[in-house]
């Protein structure tokens, strides 16, 4: 089946068509060879079809990107973040930054002309000011965003026998790591992808760390090692009834967040026990215990919504032009006119508009582009 897309309706903004056949790759390579046999097609280049909508001004770069965000997402809030650039409000908010910017070097360049005009410097810091708050909420969470698309890394980590895989098989909600009374059952890494409230976290159950003088135990111990150094989170599991001892404070600060598990309630006396906190929590793995309270800190730690920006190249050229606004400020304030800023105020401009694709060069588009799959 053959179904015609006519221009401008379609994705690209050009005349196009779909073929629907059976998925046999023999089947699709002799239709290909069909195709090419006319000398009238070629196959597409990497992100051509994007690129051709984008130049045909169905998109904005900005869009264009999303798009390739989109496909590459590979959890549910990668794809929500994806989505909220594709919709165009990103590039409505930039514009309308932008719009302003320009309004006020006009009122400027005006000034030079008209000498009867009084624009003074305070009218111009009043204009910017709002214009540098509406970037810097827009870059709101950038610290978080790479690891929100990408998905939370998240290991679980303790002495041996604290019970590691039994909290990992508790959020996991089936037996996926072997639990048994005898420390040093975890040698190498499990990993597991759960999304919670949203947001995708990357579990590791890793070996309990321990001093070993040889073997695969002290092999899988650097391994959690390195893995405590790459994580978002660290869930440390302690047994409950020892308590955290003095030596496990190494442990404790090599990820970027460490939350203290304190496992094994069940064989406590209440009186024992004390009250969760953001960086505490209590619980029995065993007997799922405490674990939506876990779960629930956890998001919390994320609870200020998904960031907007997520993508290096908007943030790069999001935060030259906050800072660019910010250094004509700072000139102002400091006793420079207003004409002796414009420069930067026009640069602010120049990155804005780079940033939805107005002032984008070819090299700047072949490598977003060629960063996309054939086909789209």
């Amino acid at each position: 089946m053959a179904v015609y897309h006519p221009c401008p309706h379609s994705y690209t903004g050009e005349d196009s068509a779909e073929i629907h056949c059976h998925g046999n790759p023999v089947v699709v390579e002799r239709l290909l060879n069909v195709i090419g046999s006319t000398h009238l097609a070629r196959c597409a280049e990497k992100g051509e079809f994007t690129k051709r909508a984008f130049l045909n001004a169905k998109i904005d770069l900005l869009q264009a990107e999303a798009v390739g965000a989109l496909i590459s997402a590979g959890c549910a809030a990668g794809t929500e973040m994806a989505g909220s650039i594709l919709d165009g409000g990103l590039s409505r908010d930039v514009l309308a930054i932008s719009d302003a910017l320009t309004h006020v070097l006009a009122e400027i360049e005006v000034s030079f002309i008209n000498e009867d005009m009084d624009l003074n410097s305070t009218s111009v810091l009043v204009a910017l000011s709002p214009l540098i708050e509406q970037i810097d909420e827009l870059l709101k969470g950038q610290d978080t965003a790479t690891n929100l698309y990408n998905g939370i890394s998240t290991t679980i980590a303790g002495l041996p026998n604290a019970g590691k895989s039994s909290l990992f098989n508790a959020i996991l909600g089936y037996p996926r790591a072997i639990v048994h009374a005898e420390g040093g059952t975890t040698r190498d890494i499990i990993r597991e992808r759960v999304t919670i409230s949203g947001i995708d976290f990357i579990f590791h159950d890793t070996a309990g760390i321990r001093e070993t003088s040889s073997g695969p135990e002290r092999i899988g111990v650097e391994k959690t090692i390195e893995n405590l150094r790459a994580s978002d989170i660290v869930l440390y599991v302690v047994d409950a009834r020892k308590g955290l001892q003095p030596d496990e404070n190494r442990w404790l600060d090599l990820g970027k967040k460490t939350i203290i598990i304190m496992n094994k309630i069940d064989l406590l006396d209440s009186d024992n026990m004390h009250g969760n906190t953001q960086d505490t929590v209590w619980i029995s793995a065993k007997h799922h215990t405490g674990i939506d309270k876990l779960t629930s800190v956890m998001t919390e730690q994320f609870s200020s919504g998904l960031p907007r920006i997520f993508i290096p190249r908007h943030a790069y050229l999001l935060g030259k032009a906050r800072d660019l606004l910010k250094q004509a400020s700072e000139s102002i304030e400091s006793g420079l006119t207003v004409d002796c800023v414009s420069i930067d105020l026009k640069s602010a401009v120049h990155s804005l508009e780079e940033l939805v694709g107005k002032e984008a060069d070819d090299d700047i588009l072949h490598t977003i582009f060629s960063q996309f799959c054939v086909g789209k």
